[in-house]
């Protein structure tokens, strides 16, 4: 994954420009100008993504000299957020009066941001019927649930595609360096690796702000934590979506490639396969993650679904709940104290990454071995 970032000032309201150039993809000829008459701040600029894929552009302004970038700036037009293509002549028109009206002076800054990460890219997973359980003492009793169509993506979100988001809302990045915390510098040396040390609360964050992107209804109310499933937004799979998921059509299987105990078909305790010198070295003996998008898929396409990282899901956990769970499109207990999380880890042994085991742990906890990948 790449991103680029630059700077430049106001040019009518600072009457000088700077440019901060970085990696790739390349932004080229940034020009900021605002319309006297109406206000309107016009960012004109070329962007090139070398390996032909559309983009994500993001904008954030600053009031301070570039210090920080906390206005208000949400009312953009043009070639701005998702699938921005490559090529010369974009442009974004940002209306200031309506974010920041009556607010005047000459140490206006902005930043535009340009990177090449897939963060909608999703899987489908068709609707119909599938056996969900197994034999553990809060995965009974096996029961058939059906569920509507669902999209899924392919693997967990990374760390690029997080950071994306902290730098469009200012949400603090991950922290780092303590006890149950990645290393210092995962977070901005490991781009295209799951983010890990996120709550369940800022999980579902991300996924309001990526609904909001791409134009559809957010399904989180931030006030209250509820979750709306009439909304089209993003959201965390639900429980039994994400086990439909990583059973990846196979039938009442132990593991989502078969029965057979694992080797290197994930990340988990007992993995040595050709990928161990990528991971990310987390206890200090050269253990941690691997790329989000490492290893081989399982039937709907879906990578490290099990192992790697834990995933939240959207449902308070109840050790008794498949007794008494909807038969179709369940969503959880409406009321809990523990969410529930799935898939087991980079750390867990091969009993946490079999189809039906569950966990759960209180939404605030971030820890090192847990991320989360979104449906809708």
């Amino acid at each position: 994954m790449r991103k680029n970032v630059y700077t430049i000032a106001l040019l009518v309201i600072i009457g000088w420009s700077q440019m901060v150039f970085s990696q790739k993809p390349k932004i080229e000829n940034l020009i900021v100008q605002q319309n006297m008459d109406n206000l309107k701040v016009e960012i004109t600029f070329n962007v090139y993504n070398f390996n032909q894929e559309t983009m994500t552009v993001l904008v954030k302004i600053s009031d301070d000299d570039g210090a920080t970038y906390t206005v208000p700036a949400v009312s953009f037009s043009g070639d701005y957020g998702l699938g921005i293509l490559s090529g010369p002549n974009k442009s974004i028109i940002w209306d200031a009066v309506t974010d920041y009206p009556e607010q005047y002076g000459e140490n206006y800054r902005v930043k535009l941001i340009a990177s090449d990460a897939r963060i909608t890219a999703i899987k489908p997973v068709l609707e119909g019927t599938f056996l969900m359980g197994g034999s553990g003492a809060d995965n009974q009793p096996k029961h058939d649930v059906y569920l509507d169509y669902f999209e899924i993506s392919p693997h967990a979100v990374t760390n690029e595609e997080y950071k994306l988001f902290c730098d469009a809302t200012n949400r603090a990045y991950p922290e780092e360096g303590g006890s149950y915390q990645a290393p210092i510098g995962y977070f901005a040396n490991y781009g295209s690796y799951p983010v890990v040390g996120v709550s369940w609360y800022d999980a579902i964050a991300y996924c309001n702000w990526l609904s909001q992107l791409k134009g559809l209804e957010p399904c989180y109310d931030l006030q209250t934590w509820s979750y709306d499933a009439t909304k089209n937004g993003y959201h965390l799979p639900s429980e039994a979506q994400w086990e439909k998921a990583v059973r990846g059509n196979l039938v009442e299987k132990i593991y989502p490639w078969g029965d057979t105990a694992p080797t290197n078909q994930c990340n988990f305790t007992g993995y040595n396969g050709s990928l161990r010198y990528l991971m990310a070295n987390f206890d200090g003996q050269g253990n941690g993650p691997l790329p989000a998008d490492s290893l081989i898929a399982n039937g709907y396409g879906l990578k490290n679904i099990v192992g790697n990282v834990w995933e939240w899901c959207n449902d308070w956990y109840n050790d008794e709940y498949y007794s008494i769970s909807p038969l179709i499109n369940p969503l959880g207990p409406e009321t809990g104290s523990e969410r529930v999380y799935r898939g087991g880890a980079w750390n867990t042994n091969e009993s946490n990454v079999t189809c039906a085991f569950r966990s759960r742990k209180d939404p605030n906890r971030k820890r090192y071995d847990i991320g989360f990948r979104v449906a809708r």
